[in-house]
């Protein structure tokens, strides 16, 4: 741990020191803006969507819910000028990747709103299989050197959601995400691919480092705890690790309040 450590701790100073060539909130100064017709287009399986617990449609009610923390998500970003979000778990099973999907699915629902959503789970990469995508290529191209950004991206069949998946595993995350590589990748979401937010999938933050090595990169972060599975001291330990890290909220998955048909609490 102590090699990712001193990676984070010269992420973190680098970022600093390069801020006067950086836009408000940690952004690039803005690049001319990549031909979306050089983005591939891939499909969504709608069909599969309920079962997965995806939004599928304008009269889900998980919608709703959704729709607050999105107003509430953007508020906070916007108010800051963070452009990246990564929803991070203590431990498997939390729900951070369904989360990640419907967040991005409710920003990207508002007018004029692209969004860029990413699969950074390099242990358990599942965005890909709760959409439904068939061959959705791999994340892991750009970071390896073999696919240039417009190869790696993909339009979806929901308006305004540019797809970044994975099917693959690696035990290199930790170092792929503490490199220039990933800041690269986060300002030509926002400004070559004009993004208004990235949303990231993560790693269990307790589960490996890779969370770890990513987080001097993102603007900021949603923790998501599931109700009767997370253990508060895992809770904890999650918000110790996250250190100066700004957190815009957390998630408290599967805790119904009988005078609402949301799923989770915020806080």
């Amino acid at each position: 741990m102590d090699h990712i450590r001193q990676a984070v701790s010269k992420a973190r100073e680098k970022r600093i020191g390069t801020s006067g060539a950086m836009g408000h909130g940690g952004m690039a100064r803005s690049r001319a803006s990549i031909d979306m017709e050089q983005i591939g287009r891939i499909n969504c399986n709608f069909e599969n969507f309920s079962d997965n617990r995806i939004i599928s449609n304008e009269h889900d009610p998980v919608l709703n819910s959704y729709r607050v923390l999105r107003t509430r998500v953007l508020q906070k970003m916007e108010s800051e000028g963070w452009r990246s979000i990564a929803v991070v778990s203590p431990s498997p099973g939390a729900g951070k990747s369904v989360t990640a999907i419907n967040l991005a699915i409710a920003i990207s629902s508002s007018e004029n709103s692209r969004v860029s959503l990413l699969d950074f789970d390099f242990y358990r990469p599942s965005i890909a299989r709760y959409l439904g995508v068939d061959s959705p290529g791999s994340v892991l191209d750009f970071f390896e050197d073999e696919k240039p950004i417009e190869q790696v991206a993909k339009r979806t069949n929901m308006p305004g959601l540019l797809l970044m998946a994975n099917e693959r595993v690696s035990r290199r995350g930790a170092e792929f995400l503490s490199s220039s590589k990933v800041s690269n990748l986060l300002s030509m979401c926002s400004n070559e691919l004009g993004s208004r937010i990235t949303v990231i999938d993560t790693s269990p933050i307790l589960g490996c480092d890779d969370t770890i090595a990513l987080l001097p990169n993102v603007d900021c972060v949603l923790l998501v705890a599931t109700s009767g599975q997370t253990r508060s001291a895992d809770l904890v330990e999650s918000k110790r690790l996250l250190g100066g890290t700004n957190i815009v909220g957390t998630i408290l998955n599967k805790a119904p309040r009988p005078s609402s048909s949301s799923s989770y609490y915020y806080y």
